[in-house]
């Protein structure tokens, strides 16, 4: 069985409400979706996407995703058995340099294959989960305090246990955000903050260190993600636990924020590094080094989540898995049946379908995508 096809959409999808962050406001989700055909018809689904343009260090776009997949990345997959996946993926780091939103598309279509061909779910074809069912935590855009602090309220009545509050960069209005939301939920609910890179070192450390006295679980990326030494400075300076994310792309990324103490802990995100096996091996590295792993997301539609919860499946002890469902976010999604469950702040994970588990809507996805780009040929041919 080889693959003979590659489909790739460029899909955009409202958000309900516009997603506001202290580098960026985003109206909706522009995510590239791949689908892989074998000569024999079975299908595989793959999903990436970028929440902002500005998105630190990376420079992807949906654009640039596009073409890299209809020029370098697909071409070299035709004619290759889909289960061979880590062999493949491999292949491509050498092809080409980084592009490792655009790897992550195919690596899920990939391991969406392998999983059916071989009758299993993606996660068991990884070794096995150690949770079908974990609650997950959910960022709050930043806005007013008031209504953030009304939104983290209606959260906590619905069973969310722990929540995210992006910071603007403004140090006043994000120490009376999170004043007013503690004063709301009381002095046990976990609280984080991820400032999203707005802070630069001396006012990260103020901030922390004011917010401290109130309780804060983690603060996540308060500083630029090119300056890991400056991550490092902050986290010297403040008690309470900081997360890379901005900070963490590749392996070298990884040695870096380890070699300077930089963090007490990661951000995995499957698009952001490259897919699932990648995101794995940093994990396993991070393990090593004693450092805590927490999951995000980037938003994806029903393809993504549904790879991002087969991915935390396997993962043991993770500190915060930042995503339910493409409905927290999107005024729709592409996908009929999910292959998971979300409510109440819970997601349950189900393994009696092989892959993902997922079932496309092809009439929508074609009725929310402004591109597509099919390869059929080998670059070999």
């Amino acid at each position: 069985m080889l693959i003979a096809k590659a489909e790739i959409f460029l899909t955009e999808i409202p958000y309900k409400n516009p997603y506001q962050t202290a580098t960026n406001i985003t109206p909706k989700g522009r995510h590239i979706v791949l689908k892989l055909t074998t000569d024999t018809g079975l299908v595989g689904w793959g999903e990436s996407g970028i929440i902002s343009r500005r998105y630190p260090a990376q420079g992807d776009t949906p654009e640039t995703m596009l073409a890299v997949l209809e020029s370098y990345l697909c071409p070299a997959i035709i004619g290759k058995d889909p289960c061979a996946f880590e062999v493949i993926m491999s292949q491509l780091d050498t092809l080409i340099k980084g592009h490792l939103f655009a790897k992550c598309a195919i690596d899920h279509a990939l391991l969406d294959l392998a999983g059916k061909v071989h009758n299993i779910p993606v996660c068991n074809l990884l070794g096995g989960a150690y949770n079908l069912s974990y609650t997950v935590s959910r960022s709050l855009p930043f806005a007013s305090a008031r209504e953030v602090t009304e939104r983290a309220v209606e959260l906590q009545a619905l069973g969310y246990n722990r929540l995210t509050l992006k910071g603007s960069g403004v140090l006043e209005d994000d120490y009376a955000c999170f004043k007013a939301v503690r004063h709301a939920l009381g002095d046990h609910f976990e609280l984080e903050v991820d400032p999203n890179c707005a802070y630069d070192v001396p006012t990260a450390i103020q901030f922390i260190k004011r917010i401290e006295q109130y309780g804060v679980f983690a603060v996540e990326q308060p500083t630029p993600g090119h300056d890991i030494a400056g991550l490092a400075e902050v986290k010297r300076n403040v008690a309470t636990t900081i997360i890379a994310d901005e900070s963490l792309f590749t392996p070298r990324d990884l040695k870096d924020i380890i070699s300077l103490n930089a963090a007490h802990a990661i951000c995995l995100k499957p698009f952001k590094s490259g897919g699932i096996l990648a995101s794995r091996r940093l994990c396993a590295a991070a393990e090593v080094a004693d450092l805590q792993v927490s999951t995000g997301s980037m938003h994806p539609f029903g393809i993504g989540t549904a790879a991002l919860h087969h991915f935390v499946a396997t993962l043991n002890n993770v500190a915060t898995t930042g995503y339910g469902c493409p409905a927290e976010r999107f005024a729709d999604d592409i996908v009929d049946e999910s292959g998971y469950s979300f409510c109440d702040g819970r997601v349950t994970l189900a393994i009696d379908k092989p892959g993902l588990g997922v079932e496309v809507n092809e009439d929508k996805l074609l009725t929310y995508s402004s591109r597509c780009k099919v390869v059929e040929h080998s670059m070999h041919r």
